[in-house]
């Protein structure tokens, strides 16, 4: 089984529910917040990714930097294209985000990618509102074959494919 085939399966399991929907697959897990469930896709508040593995110490930067390279170059169906905006080493961590954010009106949307030393990754789809200059987390959708290529893409991507 696949974490892509885990992940469908546990929404499938659980149609119209809302709330933390998970699947594991070997040491990677997927988290998905979900707000809606149906079976063309989902929406979500955020998705989390982790490698899952007590035996690995903490990712280094460079691997972390490899992972978003990886993850850039990968992942190039969502909305915008991610790249790599920062590489935090002393906090051991690195953020993608959307090279161009989707504008509508006075909102910019985009996707916000950080990956942890610890050998996470958070997906969030943040909004900026130009009115008052702040950026708030917003629901996202994804159809279930994009959400299942992602949970399979992750997964390569973190282990160096």
């Amino acid at each position: 089984m696949s974490l892509s085939t885990a992940i469908a399966a546990e929404l499938d399991a659980r149609p119209d529910q809302t709330g933390i929907v998970s699947a594991q697959e070997g040491p990677d897990r997927l988290e998905l917040d979900v707000s809606a469930n149906a079976p063309v896709g989902v929406m979500l508040e955020h998705l989390d990714f982790a490698v899952i593995d007590p035996n690995r110490p903490g990712w280094t930067i460079d691997e972390l930097q490899a992972w978003g390279d990886r993850l850039a170059k990968k992942v190039n169906y969502l909305m915008e294209p991610l790249v790599v905006l920062e590489v935090d080493a002393q906090g051991g961590e690195v953020e993608l985000r959307s090279q161009s954010p989707t504008p509508r009106g006075q909102l910019k949307s985009y996707y916000e990618v950080r990956l942890n030393k610890s050998g996470t990754l958070r997906l969030d789809r943040m909004t900026f509102d130009s009115a008052d200059r702040r950026r708030r987390p917003s629901q996202f959708q994804l159809s279930r074959e994009v959400l299942e290529r992602l949970a399979d893409d992750l997964a390569d991507t973190a282990h160096g494919r």
